[in-house]
């Protein structure tokens, strides 16, 4: 299945309801996940349907048996319920909720570790709660909201981050669906009640202008005087994913400029620090790998 990213449709949400759900959530204790490499800030992912059904398991891989609802997902009727009633869930084999707080969602490409044909693969992404200044950013598609009650289908294997610039909560809903088993499936089939597939639905974009190559050298210059040490990478990372959120380039350009910096220091150390992780995040990766991005990460 080759999807591009698109805007499908809205969910209408009984406001009531999704907050009652939405405070079972704000009593759960944050655990240490497979991904915590992939977020800076704080980056909260709760898993509502998996391959095991527990919902401390947060790996997402290959299997070929529909997701089982975990505890998270039985103490949310209203939010299961959407699922249950309005999506595949015989193919579906993820459902999370994330949440952003004053932080970034790594740049990335995902699914570089699955073994089987990629185009298998969909996700999507519903807002279940958000804020005015938190943002989408994928390679082809450029900068974007996504507003409360969006469905989107994302390009998922190109690269693509997500920020949130504030202290509110981001609340997202991340469900992921695999058609094996389906010759040219259509993303369509995503749907089991197609009345929320609406694709008239305007998105949020975000406006950009160029930004002049000697304002970049600039700013990257003054980067490389903070770059000291491999753990200073993130910070940099942060600010680059920042600056492309204003100025048109494609999400790959903040590993280029990154690269960028790190040669500017003349520290080989350093070099090959960026280097691995633009292979890591947007190259390609083995199932279970893990990247340093801090000190007692992993």
């Amino acid at each position: 299945m080759t999807t591009t990213t698109r805007l499908v449709g809205r969910i209408q949400y009984d406001n009531d309801l999704l907050k009652s759900d939405l405070d079972v959530l704000s009593g759960l204790p944050a655990i240490k996940e497979q991904y915590d490499e992939f977020g800076s800030g704080t980056w909260i992912n709760h898993s509502l349907y998996n391959r095991t059904g527990e919902w401390s398991d947060t790996l997402f891989s290959d299997f070929d048996h529909p997701a089982i609802r975990t505890q998270v997902a039985a103490a949310m009727p209203y939010l299961s319920g959407i699922i249950e009633r309005y999506f595949d869930t015989e193919h579906m084999r993820m459902a999370r909720v994330r949440n952003l707080v004053d932080g970034l969602v790594i740049p990335h490409t995902d699914f570089l570790e699955l073994s089987q044909d990629k185009d298998q693969y969909v996700r999507i992404l519903i807002p279940l709660e958000t804020c005015i200044d938190s943002y989408h950013s994928e390679e082809k598609f450029g900068v974007f909201r996504m507003r409360k009650g969006d469905i989107w289908i994302l390009e998922s294997t190109v690269p693509h981050s997500a920020i949130n610039l504030t202290s509110d909560n981001r609340r997202i809903r991340s469900i992921d669906f695999r058609y094996a088993d389906v010759r040219n499936p259509h993303y369509s089939m995503i749907f089991r009640d197609a009345s929320i597939h609406d694709e008239t639905v305007e998105p949020a974009l975000v406006s950009r202008t160029q930004l002049q190559s000697d304002d970049l050298h600039d700013y990257l210059e003054l980067l490389a005087t903070r770059f000291k040490e491999k753990d200073d990478a993130e910070q940099i990372l942060v600010k680059l994913s920042q600056i492309q959120l204003r100025f048109e380039s494609p999400v790959s350009d903040i590993y280029k400029n990154l690269s960028a910096v790190a040669r500017l220091t003349k520290r080989q150390d350093l070099v090959e620090h960026c280097e691995n992780m633009r292979r890591f995040y947007i190259g390609s990766r083995t199932m279970n790998e893990r990247f340093p991005l801090r000190r007692g990460l992993f």
